[in-house]
């Protein structure tokens, strides 16, 4: 037998209890401002070894904003320190704005940027000179937002420059000899910025191709938003998998057997997943509407590999004629996707309406169709019309008279749906009817045509649905105190209202009301007022633009731009990762065992402020394609005359959009001829001495002079006759 090891004597006692408060409290009473760990740990009476427990503290309270750490080493209290955290938005002149919710932003001068750039966190210093605006400087950037870049390469093999899309860098970048990852000159490329011994250096880790072929505005959204192109392995397996074992659809005890019923869907001509389909019968007191949404959450278990993934990805991403999926096709475009004549197993809203649309009822079913149509949105309009569909058409009808039958109920779905908008309108739901580019691409790339997308009522009668639905699950989980994740849209900041009143006023001539009292009532009764006139499309952009963005929160603040009290996202779970859980809870709760607690609300929350990011990333990339797109098509139109409307007025000159091609370009204020300035009080370029001035909504002609894509920039000048 060895020697009986000797026991550890426990410590107990050795270190004061510490909290948060205590250690905010030494940050407030400290005459220096800012401390490091080290000096923390002293003052509460503990040892240099025992930093790590104030550290554990120091982190949390970091994260909620209580506290900011100054370096590596030093931490404070923000309000002390004059230091404010926030988001950079930089410009090619150099100079930037530090973005405040419900602050105004803060001026940061060109020399105290500090080499940020836009979406960078940063600290920053704030001063005031007299009345001005809020100025400051960066003391530290705490998080790069990017770590990769698109550029073009101009050079040789061994060396060169790179002229960076993004605006806020140097416009020319040198790139050291072994650098250059074999691009040619005029290769677009993907580079990461390194420490130089003077200036910081490029070093190019992608070739994307030549930066004049078409097909490379997609590569560079993909990598510029870093969207991936392919599924893992093990998500693929798994899809496969499933798709393997899960082809034969089982009806489970419990759902209720809707396949006899007509139900049908109406998508987009080009449309490849099936997600909500419809139902919808007349009664003697009313109607009966169903929304049936594909059940996703039985194939997407919680946890697994396909969850963790789509939860990653949080949307689909549609860039054209692109698509950067939520979930494998395996399930997107087959095992949940509702395809006319087959089973599908789905999620059912039942609603029952009185004549006027007002919803009576609403139940919830775990359910299985089999969808006796797919209809474009055209051939769905083309039926409401009365007009014969064309010979060669993606729309299907399964079963005899099935056709006719669903014309009839097209008929009665259009009845209803025009009671629920009207309904929706007397509330102070505001619509936005901007138009939308349609883009036809050629197998290059290239860009065919673009065109403002029609918006028929086979589009809204499916919108009007869907939004009803949304807000009688929306519903459900509010009276019931329930946790879900909701879809919020909070009221605009006065200073915004304000100045859209501003402009609206001086557009449509009518003394705007208090801001203290607008309502979504007012708002839409002055996009009413628009109606019909050359500056609808810009009223309803001024508005959408003076309001916050929507987002996701476990927290119901209501829908201001719908004026509803609950709102949620329920109706397309194959793309959209907060739809799914809502099946998910949804279903528990139908089922008598709702999901509750703080662990519940803690997920939720994560799964709310990560689908928000995820969705406001989707965005940008969309839209970022659709300008590339634009520019591209602009560029053999250099020289041409159009008929375009004033959108926007700056001290440098005004934004006009040509309607035909829904793109946008500037007229520099130097080449409009004449000493024009400013007019902030009347929002327009007015000639010094002259009788010439431009306002928004006005009509001009003008000339396309230069196109840039790298820039993102059409330069227009105004065409003489």
């Amino acid at each position: 037998m060895g020697k009986k090891k000797r026991k550890k004597k426990q410590r107990t006692g050795s270190w004061p209890a510490i909290n948060e408060k205590k250690i905010i409290d030494v940050l407030q009473r400290s005459k220096r401002g800012a401390l490091t760990t080290n000096s923390i740990a002293k003052r509460l009476g503990l040892k240099r070894t025992n930093r790590h427990i104030v550290e554990k503290f120091l982190k949390e309270l970091e994260k909620t904003g209580k506290i900011i750490r100054i370096d590596e080493k030093r931490y404070g209290i923000p309000e002390r320190l004059n230091l404010v955290k926030g988001k950079i938005q930089r410009f090619k002149e150099g100079f930037g704005f530090l973005l405040r919710d419900d602050e105004p932003d803060v001026f940061i001068p060109p020399h105290a940027m500090k080499g940020a750039i836009s979406g960078d966190i940063v600290l920053v210093r704030m001063k005031r000179r007299g009345g001005r605006r809020p100025e400051g400087r960066v003391i530290r950037i705490v998080e790069r937002v990017k770590t990769k870049f698109i550029g073009t390469f101009r050079g040789g093999r061994k060396s060169g420059v790179v002229i960076p899309d993004e605006p806020s860098l140097p416009p020319e970048i040198p790139v050291p000899g072994g650098k250059t990852g074999g691009a040619r000159d005029g290769d677009k490329v993907v580079f990461k910025l390194r420490r130089g011994k003077v200036v910081p250096v490029a070093e190019i880790i992608e070739v994307l191709g030549r930066a004049d072929d078409p097909k490379i505005d997609l590569y560079i959204v993909l990598r510029k938003y870093d969207l991936p192109e392919d599924f893992p392995n093990k998500v693929k397996k798994a899809a496969r998998r499933l798709h393997k074992e899960m082809r034969d659809v089982k009806v489970e005890k419990g759902r209720l057997d809707l396949r006899k019923e007509l139900i049908f869907t109406i998508d987009p001509e080009t449309a490849k997943d099936f997600d909500d389909a419809i139902s919808i019968k007349k009664l003697k007191d009313g109607y009966e509407l169903g929304v049936h949404i594909a059940d996703v959450s039985y194939y997407v278990t919680e946890g697994s590999v396909l969850d963790r993934e789509a939860f990653k990805r949080g949307t689909s991403v549609y860039l054209i004629d692109y698509v950067v999926p939520m979930l494998p096709h395996e399930l997107s475009s087959d095992l949940a996707s509702l395809m006319p004549g087959v089973d599908r197993l789905t999620f059912s809203v039942i609603m029952r309406l009185d004549r006027n649309g007002r919803v009576l009822s609403s139940r919830f079913f775990r359910s299985v169709i089999k969808s006796k149509a797919r209809l474009s949105y055209e051939d769905a309009q083309r039926m409401l019309d009365g007009k014969k569909l064309p010979p060669k058409t993606v729309s299907k009808f399964v079963g005899r008279g099935t056709r006719q039958a669903v014309a009839k109920a097209l008929r009665v779905a259009l009845e209803l749906a025009k009671k629920l908008r009207a309904n929706r309108e007397q509330r102070g739901s505001i619509d936005f009817d901007l138009p939308e580019p349609e883009f036809k691409l050629l197998p290059t790339g290239a860009v065919e045509y673009i065109r403002p997308l029609e918006r028929t009522w086979s589009h809204k009668l499916i919108e009007e649905f869907m939004i009803l639905a949304n807000e009688q699950v929306a519903r459900y989980f509010n009276d019931r105190e329930l946790p879900t994740v909701y879809r919020v849209h909070e009221p605009p900041k006065p200073e915004k209202v304000k100045q859209f009143l501003t402009f609206a006023s001086a557009i449509l001539n009518f003394e705007p009301p208090e801001v203290d009292k607008v309502t979504p009532i007012e708002l839409q009764r002055i996009i009413k007022m628009a109606e019909g006139r050359p500056e609808e499309p810009i009223l309803n952009y001024l508005l959408l633009r003076s309001m916050k963005r929507a987002h996701y929160s476990v927290e119901n603040r209501g829908h201001f731009g719908l004026a509803s009290e609950a709102y949620l996202h329920f109706t397309s779970p194959i793309r959209r990762y907060p739809d799914l859980v809502v099946h998910r809870l949804l279903k528990s709760a139908i089922s008598g065992k709702p999901l509750v607690g703080a662990d519940v609300i803690a997920r939720l929350e994560e799964i709310a402020v990560h689908s928000t990011e995820r969705e406001n990333v989707a965005e940008e990339a969309e839209f970022e394609l659709w300008d590339l797109k634009k520019l591209e098509f602009m560029k053999d139109r250099v020289g041409e005359v159009f008929e375009g409307i004033v959108t926007h007025i700056t001290p440098y000159g005004m934004f006009v959009e040509i309607p035909e091609y829904l793109v946008e370009g500037f007229v520099p204020i130097e080449t409009l001829g004449g000493n024009f300035q400013h007019d902030q009080a009347q929002i327009a370029l007015v000639e010094v001495g002259g009788a010439r001035s431009f306002r928004i909504g006005q009509k001009v002609k003008v000339v396309v002079a230069r196109v840039d894509k790298s820039q993102k920039r059409m330069e227009l000048v105004l065409y003489e006759e």
